[in-house]
């Protein structure tokens, strides 16, 4: 086998890896106590669908990826959006697109 082709195949390995380390760590993969098969699969492609969605809009928007930080901006994205449906006020999104975006990237990683 070709160096090339050695480097291409762990590229490839690291990748899958990476992939089922941060589904264990973020996305439940190893949380479900069902003992069905059919559980047992979604339950598999649904923690590992959620990983490579999070790689697909990163690379959408051309930034850095990393699961603590899609995490975190998830989250804090609810809760903001919660927090003004609680309050009941209409705020103006074109105003306050800047804070928005502060308050949802607050605490994300740079990778």
């Amino acid at each position: 086998m070709s160096g090339k082709d050695v480097i291409e195949y762990y590229r490839t390995r690291f990748q899958i890896e990476f992939c089922f380390r941060d589904a264990k760590g973020f996305t439940g993969l190893t949380q479900s106590q069902a003992r069905d098969v059919a559980k047992l699969s979604f339950n598999f492609n649904a923690s590992l669908t959620s990983v490579n969605l999070a790689k697909a809009v990163a690379k959408e928007r051309k930034i850095p990826f990393s699961i603590a930080s899609h995490k975190t901006m998830m989250h804090n994205a609810f809760l903001l959006e919660r927090f003004i449906r609680v309050s009941g006020i209409r705020p103006n999104r074109r105003l306050n697109a800047k804070l928005v975006k502060e308050l949802i990237e607050f605490a994300a990683i740079a990778a």
